[in-house]
């Protein structure tokens, strides 16, 4: 069971906070369109572990962001695409086989799509890897997904109201009874008083006490009444009803938190006052209790902690609620809506609503699809600040809180009809445009498409300041009717998951791969300038070597000299002592001639054994000097050739 159904508690997760890229989704209101929103948006979720001592240093953290996948898998099994995908590849096929052809009514040619799918096709045994591991992994309920996003929407919500304690469930049924109280006196009380417009009282009424039934029996209706809004005086009761967020066992946790110290509080109150809405927020005395949820969900999901985006999240829901309630509701959302997974640091979610935007708009309309990939853009440049904020950075509150109606009772992937639908507005304006322009006017104009002509007429003759917000700026009915008339299909919408999860885990695998390609190098690397430092010691001993060996074979010629001189004295010494040796064996003669002799022959010294045996002594030290330096001469030059062999070794990686 997930902690967070036992509560109180927070989500499991490892990641930390983490901000997605702005350089590629850059301020897009530049007050040109809106006057009344004055907020700069560039800052919209800013990472919340920046430091908190430095209120002016802007977020620049990078991550890692999944490269933008424009294309489905095309490895994809076609038993698994519903039968209008079928009858769309056999439109694709046509639309390829006149690609190089020059449309009739001037557009520029469709390029190829070839290309683009050999770049998405995905290895079958990875996609096979990915579904196993998404089955054995996923932590949502098992639910029964229809083609109606708001019977799906139903069924997943019940499915993980099921899927709670019942601890948990007993709380949230004893606040839902409390809620339908609170609606019976509103009704009671506000049914009386006059309006400008009438409320269906009866409806609702039947919506609050069973919304179930009213989705199964009369969803046609129910329909038509959230496309033209939820009653203001009811609008937080039926979003929490529809929802099943009211938990009182939450409510007192919240009231635990928000009296706890957050590392996020600085930043918090920075950014609030720096909100389009915050005026709006503040006039009703909910400044403080807004900020209060805000603190309080950074306590309660640290791994997500806070990012600015969660403001404007936040401000349509405390504008129709407690703070208790609105930190209710905002868990609710972040978990069963699987708003989170928007915000977590490698902001999966917000990838894989990307992917289904593009997919459907590929659907809705093949040629402006090709035609911003042939251009180079990728949804991640204009249209990410769209699903993180519901709208929220452009459109006045009062259009917010339609998309609010909208979102919390389809899911959050109505707010895909949206977004396709100010595309498809747009088409003949895009299709006209490059690069440059065409990004310009994906940021900036995209909306006036929808902006009443009586305030265009109105800014030509005055400059008005920029004040309160007004939903009459825009034309919110014609944009709530054109968005609810595109057709998103659950079908549709899972099989295009499906789709993401595979590229996704074939990304993942060949990043893991390219990491561990970058450590073998590196360890390749540190080898290498090991393998050099080794070379330049070896290096210099062979310098040390060769130059003793050049020392010695110039001594070896002196030696040899010294050597010869001394083994001619040797030899003459020899001759000499045994000449005298020869002398004295001698008979004797008369001892004049004796006398004569004497006088005539030099005198023999004393010492001359001694002094021959010296000059032995010497010619033998001589003898066995020359031997160790022939030695010497011998071992360097076996080491001399072992260092020379190392050397040739070492080499090989210089060649």
């Amino acid at each position: 069971m997930d902690s967070a159904d036992n509560m109180p508690g927070g989500f499991a997760g490892s990641e930390t906070s983490s901000n997605y890229d702005q350089n590629e989704d850059p301020v897009l209101d530049n007050g040109e369109n809106n006057p009344d929103v004055s907020y700069d948006v560039s800052e919209t979720n800013s990472t919340t572990n920046k430091n908190e001592n430095d209120e002016d240093n802007e977020s620049n953290d990078e991550i890692t962001v999944i490269p933008d996948i424009e294309t489905r898998d095309s490895g994809a099994s076609d038993t698994d695409i519903p039968a209008q995908h079928h009858q769309q590849a056999e439109n694709e096929a046509k639309v390829e086989k006149n690609a190089n052809l020059e449309p009739s009514d001037g557009r520029p040619p469709v390029p190829s799509r070839q290309i683009l799918r050999n770049l998405a096709s995905v290895d079958p045994e990875i996609l096979a890897q990915a579904s196993i591991g998404a089955t054995e992994n996923t932590s949502e309920p098992e639910y029964v997904v229809t083609d109606d996003l708001l019977q799906s929407k139903l069924n997943q919500l019940n499915a993980g109201f099921n899927n709670k304690s019942s601890q948990v469930q007993t709380s949230i049924r004893s606040a839902t009874q409390n809620i339908r109280k609170t609606f019976n006196d509103i009704r009671t009380t506000v049914g009386a008083l006059e309006h400008d417009y009438q409320i269906d009282w009866e409806f609702w009424a039947n919506v609050v006490n069973d919304y179930e039934s009213v989705v199964q029996n009369n969803s046609h209706a129910l329909h038509s009444k959230i496309a033209a809004g939820i009653p203001k005086e009811v609008r937080g009761i039926v979003w929490q009803l529809v929802a099943q967020s009211k938990n009182y066992e939450l409510e007192e946790f919240y009231l635990t938190l928000k009296s706890e110290t957050s590392i996020h509080e600085k930043a918090i109150k920075r950014d609030l006052t720096r909100t389009s809405f915050y005026t709006a927020v503040d006039a009703v005395s909910k400044g403080e209790d807004l900020y209060n949820v805000i603190k309080a969900y950074s306590l309660f999901d640290p791994d997500v902690g806070y990012t600015q985006g969660m403001i404007f999240v936040a401000v349509p829901l405390i504008m129709n609620m407690t703070d208790s309630e609105c930190f209710c509701l905002l868990v609710t959302m972040m978990k069963d809506y699987r708003l989170r997974d928007l915000f977590c640091p490698d902001m999966r979610g917000l990838h894989r609503q990307l992917y289904q935007f593009d997919r459907l708009l590929e659907q809705n309309s093949p040629l402006l699809y090709n035609h911003l990939v042939k251009q180079g853009i990728k949804s991640s440049m204009y249209a990410s600040q769209w699903f993180l904020t519901f709208f929220a950075y452009k459109f006045p509150l009062e259009i917010v809180l339609r998309i609010y109606d909208i979102v919390i009772t389809h899911g959050i992937e109505a707010s895909l009809k949206f977004a396709v639908n100010l595309m498809l507005q747009n088409e003949n304006k895009l299709l006209s445009l490059k690069f440059d322009k065409l990004l310009e006017f994906l940021k900036d104009h995209l909306f006036n498409r929808y902006v009443n002509d009586e305030f265009v007429d109105e800014r030509r003759f005055s400059l008005r300041k920029r004040q309160g917000s007004s939903s009459s700026y825009y034309n919110l009915d014609s944009m709530v009717e054109d968005a609810m008339a595109i057709k998103v299909s659950m079908v549709d919408l899972a099989q295009f998951e499906r789709e993401f999860d595979a590229i996704y885990a074939s990304e993942k695998h060949r990043a893991e791969e390219i990491d561990e390609l970058r450590h073998e190098n590196g360890r390749l690397r540190h080898d290498i300038k090991a393998l050099e430092h080794q070379f330049s010691v070896l290096n210099r001993d062979h310098v040390d070597i060769v130059q003793k060996m050049v020392d010695t074979k110039v001594m070896i010629p002196e030696i040899e000299s010294e050597n010869d001189d001394l083994q001619k004295a040797i030899t003459q010494l020899r001759a000499d002592l045994e000449e005298l040796e020869a002398k004295m064996k001698a008979p004797s003669v008369s001892s004049s001639e004796s006398t004569l002799d004497a006088l005539k022959s030099p005198a023999i010294p004393q010492n001359i054994e001694e002094e021959i045996q010296r000059l032995l002594q010497v010619n033998a030290q001589e003898i066995e000097k020359c031997t160790e330096l022939e030695e010497q001469l011998e071992t360097l030059t076996v080491q001399d050739e072992e260092l020379s062999e190392k050397l040739g070794k070492k080499r090989w990686w210089q060649r």
